[in-house]
């Protein structure tokens, strides 16, 4: 009975798989940027505390710093607004990417490679 209540507990408790880790971190900040995280397309990243209020510009290509395709909006940069709560994973962006760039005050702070 033991056996059975533990696999029970262990199944439901087990996460959905999804596929994790799927960048390679080419250059990063880590005083701005403190964490990344990354799943599917989704990316997480955690900002220093003291750069929270700060905004942060995103660019995406399909080649590294080459030919910036659009967002949503149809703009190639996509600003992040600059209100965000204490340690907690600031910003989530989703994309199908190569390449993700991450910008604050003009200069860039992460860069990500797809694997």
């Amino acid at each position: 009975m033991k056996n059975a209540i533990a696999l029970l507990v262990f199944v439901f408790a087990m996460p959905v798989l999804a596929a994790q880790d799927i960048f390679n971190v080419l250059s990063q900040d880590a005083s701005i940027v403190v964490d990344v995280r990354t799943e599917d397309k989704n990316v997480w990243i955690k900002l220093a505390p003291t750069n929270l209020s700060d905004e942060l510009t995103l660019r995406i290509s399909n080649k590294s710093q080459d030919f910036y395709r659009s967002w949503f909006t149809g703009e190639t940069d996509l600003v992040s607004s600059g209100f965000r709560g204490n340690d907690v994973w600031s910003d989530r962006v989703e994309t199908s990417a190569n390449y993700i760039e991450y910008w604050h005050q003009g200069v860039m702070v992460l860069h990500l490679e797809r694997k």
